[in-house]
């Protein structure tokens, strides 16, 4: 057991981070509409956390790949702890957005550092596994954290959500302190000079990013909208769908890790998409609890299938094993960039119609589907090495 108990500390943190985060998916939105907020603001202030993210992830991509990933891991945690003091002061929406700002930097040192910790202890054959159980922490973190949020919010106040987080997170931090860590991979004297291969000259990688950048619209788009969606459509638990979505996408995510290791990774993408974009379907036809669940596990068992399988590729595709930490920030940026377009880039539409809107996020995710199967890097590289 001591041999994985870094490890072990990892999917921790994971559940942790991920309780934490989740905990502003049910309750934010209202809080923003709450203090007068319109559908555009709610759409901005969720999605710049993802925004925010992408140049920050851009820098402890090389950090990681220059320094440690466990470093990186700990600022992250201990930037994304403190931040949250800073919800408590309501000084209007422009100092919420600044304040999601900061936040996004924790994510992405969070994001960055465990990712590339988990690829220094896999290989090909188990990668699948280790980055199932992986997503099944996140999961678990989706499943509690809504509702753990809603019942603070709820039950006491936000103020009181916001201590909350705080606490959840920082056992996060603390963990990460525990960890021990591997010494560097990178040979004797490359350190900083050490320049990654450029993630936008690898054409596999590409393709993988691609299909997570349209696929976490998705994510976006849920984020933003569902929960002022089921507010308009009477459903007075909006909580209930990310609850049921997150222990879905747990099992799912577990299973198909360790099931893509044996049967390869295109056998889950592809299923993955279609029950991804017939929940979302579903859900543009949301008038209650019914319609609620079906879209819930729907989209648990799509997404769960296409965003684990689709990060557990991308180190097969890097160009070295040095270069994995800075290709997984990538392809973290490609899951935020997918998340804003879900949530800025088409929160629009639901001001005219919340159908309309669900049906353009499912559009979304057919063109990702179409990329995985015109551009498939599995099957070029099979051809490949039948030529």
């Amino acid at each position: 057991m001591a041999k994985y108990k870094d490890v072990v500390l990892i999917f921790i943190i994971t559940c942790l981070y991920h309780t934490m985060n989740q905990m502003f998916v049910p309750t934010l939105p209202l809080y923003i509409t709450g203090l007068g907020g319109s559908e555009s603001v709610v759409g901005a202030i969720v999605g710049i956390l993802s925004l925010g993210a992408i140049a920050a992830k851009v820098f402890f991509g090389r950090m990681s790949t220059r320094t440690s990933n466990l470093l990186v891991l700990r600022i992250g945690l201990v930037i994304a702890t403190c931040v949250l003091l800073l919800y408590h002061p309501f000084w209007g929406f422009g100092f919420l957005a600044l304040v999601r700002v900061i936040q996004s930097i924790g994510l992405a040192g969070f994001l960055t550092g465990s990712q590339g910790m988990l690829s220094e202890y896999t290989g090909p054959n188990n990668r699948g596994t280790f980055f199932g159980v992986f997503a099944a922490m996140m999961g678990l973190g989706m499943t509690a954290g809504p509702v753990l949020g809603s019942f603070l919010a709820e039950r006491f106040s936000y103020s009181v959500l916001f201590w909350g987080a705080t606490l959840v997170v920082g056992l996060a931090m603390v963990c990460s302190f525990l960890i021990k860590g591997r010494p560097s991979s990178l040979d004797p004297g490359m350190g900083r000079k050490y320049q990654p291969h450029s993630p936008w000259k690898n054409p596999n990688l590409l393709v993988v990013s691609g299909c997570m950048f349209l696929g976490a619209a998705y994510m976006g788009a849920t984020s933003s909208m569902l929960a002022l969606h089921a507010q308009a459509a009477g459903i007075a638990n909006p909580g209930l769908f990310f609850g049921i979505f997150a222990l879905i996408y747990t099992v799912s995510g577990a299973i198909s890790g360790s099931l893509s290791d044996r049967f390869g990774r295109e056998t889950m993408i592809i299923p993955g998409f279609v029950l991804l974009i017939a929940g979302l379907v579903v859900l543009s036809m949301l008038n209650g609890y019914v319609i609620l669940v079906a879209a819930a596990v729907l989209c648990g068992v799509g997404f769960g299938l296409v965003n684990t399988v689709l990060m557990t590729m991308v180190p097969g595709y890097s160009k070295n094993a040095i270069d994995v930490s800075n290709d997984l920030a990538f392809f973290s940026n490609a899951f935020d960039l997918g998340v804003v377009l879900g949530s800025i880039g088409l929160s629009w539409i639901a001001a005219y119609s919340f159908t309309l809107f669900w049906l353009a996020v499912a559009a979304v995710n057919v063109l990702g589907l179409l990329l995985f199967l015109r551009h498939n890097p599995e099957k070029r590289q099979k051809i490949k090495a039948q030529g």
